[in-house]
């Protein structure tokens, strides 16, 4: 089967860390070839194509588009470039994977819905939560009624900033307008509880600034002050119907927690998602079952061993010919639903949710 020839736009911080060394991977194992690297930054693409051994790097993505001959462009754009460089790329007639979310707004992600459509294209949008093996054990354990009716869920999707991070990133943009915990940390939980319980019905949120400036604690730009445009600090409460919802949080306010990941209850029994004490970033799921008052370890299938499962999956769907699971549809509702949060919070109103997926 031949290799799926790829292209990578925007060479910062996550496509060095997820998205370069995932195509690394599917490189050895035969999936994928990677023709080309482009960032704005002419310097940042060149490295890039050093380390991950592109053919050829660009600093235009036009001049990408036009001298280069690949199927799949990844766009690990920042945020406001999303829409637009997804747009090109389809256009000039590339399958897209692009990073979270895919637009601002939703009129934008149906845009590009109909443009893959008649370009007839296919179109990822991050996050892959959907296609982890743990996800889908939650799933599955619930339709085989391992915990009932669902009644909610507590959702954590909040870390305590990006400036806090040790990596050589200035993350003053992280604050500006434009950005928010909502749409930086938020998409993650609610791509995760959708994935479970599907789409939301309606949302109401609180949100505020929790401080006017920021100080770097970590990384090259350690020291460096931020002045804090943006709320960074929000409480979404999500209704699924049928007397379902779920509370998540979504803020750079959360130094550390004990907490679960996640939270799922029901009428018979309990679904939790842990972190694996002194294993880092690594979760256990765990079912507690209301007839025996007992919790166990669910066995969980090993995932790849590559971090970008998102990109895997839609190597292999193109590949393969299986269905795509990280439709732009599912990523047209994840923006409404963080859009309705915002609106929700500045009008004190439950803001219902229209689209689906």
């Amino acid at each position: 089967m031949n290799r799926t020839r790829v292209g990578l736009v925007g060479c910062g911080t996550i496509a060095n860390i997820m998205h370069l060394p995932g195509v690394e991977a599917m490189r050895e194992w035969g999936m994928v070839e990677l023709v080309a690297v482009c960032d704005a930054v002419l310097e940042k693409a060149r490295d890039a194509a050093l380390r991950f051994d592109a053919h050829r790097h660009y600093g235009d993505l036009e001049a990408m588009l036009a001298n280069e001959s690949f199927d799949l462009l990844i766009n690990n754009t920042p945020i406001p470039q999303h829409f637009p460089v997804t747009m090109a790329a389809l256009k000039a007639g590339r399958h897209v994977y692009t990073q979270k979310p895919m637009s601002i707004t939703v009129d934008e992600a149906t845009t590009l819905i109909e443009t893959a459509r008649v370009q007839k294209r296919m179109l990822a949008v991050a996050p892959e939560h959907p296609v982890r093996p743990q996800v889908r054990a939650i799933r599955r354990a619930i339709d085989a009624g391992a915990i009932g009716k669902i009644t909610f869920a507590r959702v954590v999707s909040s870390h305590n900033g990006p400036e806090t991070h040790d990596v050589p990133r200035d993350s003053t943009w992280f604050y500006k307008t434009g950005s928010s915990p909502i749409l930086d940390l938020g998409v993650h939980g609610l791509s995760t509880i959708t994935a479970i319980l599907g789409p939301v019905r309606a949302v109401s949120c609180f949100s505020g600034r929790s401080r006017d400036v920021r100080v770097t604690t970590a990384g090259s730009f350690r020291g460096r002050e931020i002045g804090v445009e943006i709320d960074d600090n929000s409480l979404l409460s999500l209704d699924f119907g049928e007397a379902r919802f779920a509370f998540m949080d979504s803020t750079y306010c959360m130094p550390a927690t004990l907490a679960p990941h996640l939270e799922i209850f029901g009428t018979e029994g309990t679904l939790a998602v842990v972190g694996v004490p002194g294993a880092g970033p690594l979760t256990s799921l765990h079912h507690f079952r209301s007839d025996t008052k007992e919790w166990r370890e669910v066995p969980v299938p090993p995932a790849p061993p590559l971090r970008d499962l998102g990109v895997h999956h839609m190597v292999g769907c193109l590949r393969e010919g299986t269905p795509l699971e990280l439709t732009g549809e599912r990523g047209r509702h994840l923006v409404e639903v963080m859009a309705a949060a915002t609106l929700a919070a500045a009008t004190g109103r439950t803001q219902s949710i229209a689209t689906t997926f």
